[in-house]
């Protein structure tokens, strides 16, 4: 294929439909052609010939390094190329991506995406009904449904996240999970997904990342000068174990990235474990477990601490093998930041010692627990609640944390040491914490920042009598 071949293909392909060569597209799997949007149309020798849309050139460093040949790319419009793929890829007869991508799914997931990421979405779920589906993002933590689906259309999106996920499309009783990556707005978006059966249908669940969103600062998390002093004061300490505790999408790892982002880095040696990565940390050395590969918590934590790491950040505190090692760990000098799920301080020690931790070492090695949960922030726009354009009629726009910090003293270390019961370590830790949940929410309410049935909603209690 000589390059004024190749010139005469790129000028026809601008406003014709091309043929492509079955012999380049074995070259090129259908599921990162479809992800990536490009084309194999030709093969001379070993030199491939790729249609891209234009601006891609990392797209082709990619093609190089999987087929190992010389790639030709000419800029071809993208929706050209997707017309083109699924009737090219259907001569191969590959079950695995046996899909319909048409123009109108196609077209529909990416205003999907668009619109995931222009409203600040963190999840985007595509679900079924007996007819059709349904669209809903979460924003703010609160799932507002933006658009119905019928029921072709569902599926093929369905089909198209899952192809563009690299996972088997013809599979639809097991659960599966991958990845993908989203350019929106000039923006690096990780989309996880998550593909699950239920009797009406597939429901796919999408997380969303923005590589590229500010780093959390501790005081711009919503804490008082009180909570954040104690919270710098735990999590800038030469050693230590701190637990930061609170419900799915309370906003925990957000504060534990914050923490680490005022550590010296450059001065010292930083870890992450996780499940997932959200969020890039320049300087600091991330892990992302791996469980199907062997990589759990508990593997990953007993390598980092060969490599003499001064502090480590362990995502999730998920077994008694993980606990313990922590707990070692901060006895020998390191600072071990976590997160558990559970509902306040009280209830972490209890998960403590659910997952199998000794009472004797949680007493000596826990020197702070956070509590903590997100409410949403009045809008700015209405500034009563009551909603408009700008907040898509919620009367709210943004959250921000309500906090409980607690700072081990001797007398509690003893009483978790002791056994005592749940009722005089929930007595002592309200009178050692710098304010519980409910007062730090009223705080808030008073502010004018959010309101009483906000408040009320996230924690489920009253916070007025």
């Amino acid at each position: 294929m000589t390059l004024s071949h190749a010139f005469r293909f790129g000028l026809a392909a601008q406003s014709a439909p091309f043929d492509p060569d079955p012999e380049a597209l074995r070259y090129v799997p259908a599921g990162f052609a479809f992800r990536h949007d490009v084309l194999p149309y030709g093969v001379d020798g070993s030199e491939l010939l790729i249609a891209v849309p234009d601006g891609e050139p990392s797209t082709v460093d990619r093609i190089r390094l999987l087929t190992g040949m010389r790639v030709q790319a000419i800029p071809v419009p993208r929706e050209l190329i997707r017309k083109q793929l699924a009737v090219a890829y259907g001569v191969t007869h590959n079950r695995r991506f046996e899909v319909d991508t048409s123009t109108s799914a196609v077209r529909v997931l990416d205003e999907i995406h668009e619109g995931a990421v222009r409203s600040r979405a963190s999840d985007v779920h595509i679900e079924p009904y007996a007819h059709g589906g349904r669209v809903r993002q979460r924003v703010d933590g609160r799932l507002h449904e933006v658009r119905l689906l019928d029921e072709r259309l569902h599926a093929q999106i369905v089909s198209r996240v899952k192809v563009l996920a690299e996972i088997d499309v013809a599979e639809r009783r097991q659960p599966q999970d991958g990845r993908y990556s989203l350019n929106i707005a000039s923006r690096a978006i990780d989309a996880r997904v998550s593909s699950i059966s239920t009797i009406d249908g597939e429901r796919v669940v999408i997380r969303l990342f923005d590589w590229q969103a500010e780093r959390p600062r501790l005081d711009r998390l919503g804490m008082d000068a009180g909570t954040l002093d104690r919270c710098r004061s735990l999590m800038g300490a030469p050693h230590g174990f701190v637990v930061v505790c609170g419900p799915t999408g309370s906003g925990k790892s957000t504060t534990l990235y914050a923490a680490l982002a005022e550590r010296t880095c450059d001065a010292e040696h930083v870890c992450t474990i996780e499940d997932p990565i959200e969020m890039h940390l320049p300087g600091i050395a991330q892990m992302q477990v791996n469980v199907r590969a062997g990589l759990t918590f508990s593997r990953a934590l007993r390598s980092i601490l060969r490599q003499d790491p001064d502090v480590v950040m362990v995502g999730e505190m998920r077994d008694a093998e993980t606990a313990g090692i922590a707990s070692s760990a901060a006895l020998a000098g390191q600072l071990v930041l976590t997160t558990l799920h559970s509902r306040d301080a009280v209830r972490a020690i209890e998960k403590l010692v659910d997952l199998g931790m000794p009472r004797h070492a949680i007493g000596a090695t826990l020197t702070g627990i956070v509590s903590q949960r997100l409410v949403r922030t009045k809008c700015s726009s209405c500034g009563d609640a009551a909603g408009c354009e700008e907040c898509s009629g919620t009367g709210f726009s943004g959250r921000t944390g309500i906090f409980e910090c607690v700072v081990m003293s001797e007398e509690l270390r003893s009483a978790i040491s002791g056994g005592s019961p749940t009722q005089q370590l929930r007595h002592l830790i309200e009178r050692d914490a710098a304010g519980t949940l409910v007062r730090d929410g009223l705080r808030h309410v008073m502010a004018g920042r959010t309101t009483a049935d906000e408040v009320e909603r996230v924690l489920g209690e009253r916070i007025l009598q």
